[in-house]
Parts: structure tokens; C-alpha cells; sequence
């Protein structure tokens, strides 16, 4: 192993050299040494900045954003709650900042109503029917309840034919028997539409007397009943035709009685099964609606 040299080892300071090194005195700076050292610096290239993390201006112009966004968030939200005006800090309003940057005063909104208090008051208040009718408006209402159920009756019974239609040709298909094609089909469905168009007008007309005739007795100061409004379905010819029926049925021994009933289902069994005759099997179904008022 070769040995150190000499000339790189640290002078000892109990050593010779380092006595007489410590003996010497430091001279002096020259004068002006500090001046010339700042005057050497002003020539001299500025220092390269220190390296950046990459992105670091983005993420703290991003993290500006968000705070800024939610800021305005829960300062709106605080404003529509109004925990501003609860804590006694007045917010101006859009057409304060406006005139206090264009000078001008603007002019006081109007309040405009909600769209709850609208509809509340476009709502009519209804007219409550409490025993005898005696006014003009119990009259209408009484009107508009009998119009309600004779339009779901209608539908009803419109649905109901309908599927008798249906349940005809799909039976006459299954035992073998000709079946209207769809042009007869349309035109059967067609010409009972317009016999039940006809028999509503019938009704509309009649209805339309009796009601202006009710009318009448309203404005003369007679108060109406229920039976007012029965009276002419039950002594019409409803009751000609199907009152008097049962009425003989009930008078009929039994055996009689059976036998009537099973007669009259053959009759009904074969004008459903003839094509000619299933309008006129649909039209007896279509009865008049009752004027009775709903309960």
C-alpha cells in the first residue's frame, strides 16, 4: 500500500510550520476592494432561475376556479334561502347595480304572481249541492255531474260493443262459418258508428228540452229533487220496454219462465251468429244514458 503523499495532508497545528503560520498576521484589505468587487458584479449575466415543478401555474389558476365557483355557489345558495337577510346584510338587487352604473333610476318592478297563486286563482270554487236545488249554479253543477257520467257510460258502452263485434267474427271463424271481410267489417263499424251518432243527437235534443225547461222551474223559485231528474228515464220508453218485460216475467209460473228465457237466448244467439243482423244486435245495446244525477 503506498504511502500518502505530503503535499495533500492537512498542516498539524503543533507542527513547526503551523506555529509560524499561526505567528503570521493577516495583512490588511486594500482600500477599495469592496468597491471593485460590486463593480465586477454589474457586468456579470444575471443567474438562471431556480426549476419549477411542471403545471404548478395550472393548478393553482385551477384551484382559484373551483374555490371561486364554489364560493359563488354557496353564495347564491345563501342568497335563495335567505341567510343573507337573516343575518342583517343587505345584498342590492340587479337593477340597484345597474343604476348605480348607468346613473339612471330604474323603475320599481311590479310583483308578479307565482304560478301557484295563478292557478289558484284561476281554479273555480265548486258548487256544493246540499239538498233540494234552488239556484241557477246548483242547476249547472248538477248538469256538468250528469254530463260526466254519461260520457264514461258512453265510452263504456262503445268499448263493450266493440268487443261484441270482435268476439262475433272470432267465433264465426272458429265454427266455419263466412266472416265479414275487412271492407264489410269497416262498413259495419261504420254504419253503427252512424246509428249511434243519430240515437246521441236524438238524446242530445231531448236533453236539451228537459234541461231548459228545469231551468225554468229554477228561475220561477221551485227547488228540484232527485226524482226530478229520474222521473223521465223511468216513464220513458225504458220503462215500456224493459219494465213491462220483467214485469211478465215475474208473473210467469217457473217452468214458463224458463222457458221464455231460453227462447230469448236462442233469438239473441242467432242474430249474433248472422253478419246481416250484428248492427242491429249492437244497436239494441246502445241504450239512452240516464239523466239520474251521481251519488
Amino acid at each position: 500500500m503506498s504511502e500518502p503523499d505530503k503535499d495533500t495532508l492537512p498542516i498539524s497545528t503543533d507542527s513547526p510550520l503551523g506555529k509560524a503560520l499561526d505567528a503570521f498576521e493577516v495583512p490588511p484589505l486594500p482600500d477599495g476592494f469592496a468597491d471593485r468587487i460590486v463593480m465586477a458584479t454589474h457586468d456579470r449575466v444575471a443567474p438562471l432561475p431556480l426549476p419549477r415543478k411542471p403545471n404548478g401555474r395550472w393548478r393553482s389558476a385551477r384551484r382559484l376556479a373551483i374555490g371561486a365557483l364554489a364560493a359563488g355557489a354557496l353564495g347564491t345558495a345563501a342568497a335563495a334561502t335567505g341567510v343573507f337577510k337573516e343575518l342583517g346584510v343587505n345584498l342590492p338587487t340587479a337593477a340597484e347595480v345597474w343604476s348605480s352604473i348607468s346613473g339612471s333610476d330604474s323603475e320599481p318592478a311590479q310583483d308578479v304572481p307565482t304560478s301557484n297563486e295563478t292557478s289558484v286563482q284561476a281554479v273555480p270554487t265548486p258548487v256544493e249541492i246540499e239538498g233540494p236545488i234552488d239556484s241557477p249554479e246548483e242547476l249547472e253543477e248538477a248538469f256538468r255531474r250528469v254530463d260526466e257520467v254519461r260520457a264514461e257510460r258512453k265510452a263504456t258502452r262503445r268499448d263493450r260493443v266493440d268487443q261484441r263485434i270482435d268476439r262475433v267474427i272470432d267465433r264465426r271463424r272458429e265454427q266455419g262459418l263466412p266472416a265479414p271481410t275487412p271492407e264489410e267489417e269497416a262498413r259495419l263499424r261504420k254504419r253503427i258508428e252512424q246509428l249511434r251518432e243519430n240515437r246521441d243527437q236524438r238524446i242530445e235534443e231531448r236533453l236539451g228540452e228537459r234541461r231548459e225547461e228545469l231551468r225554468e222551474r229554477v228561475e220561477s223559485g221551485e227547488e228540484l229533487t232527485r226524482e226530478d231528474f229520474v222521473a223521465p228515464q223511468r216513464t220513458g220508453q225504458g220503462e215500456k220496454r224493459g219494465g213491462n218485460r220483467l214485469r211478465r216475467l215475474r208473473e210467469m209460473p217457473p217452468e214458463q219462465r224458463r222457458e221464455a228465457i231460453r227462447r230469448f237466448r236462442e233469438r239473441r244467439q242467432q242474430r249474433t251468429e248472422n253478419s246481416s243482423d250484428m248492427s242491429a244486435d249492437v244497436e239494441t245495446d246502445v241504450s239512452d244514458a240516464p239523466m239520474e244525477l251521481p251519488e
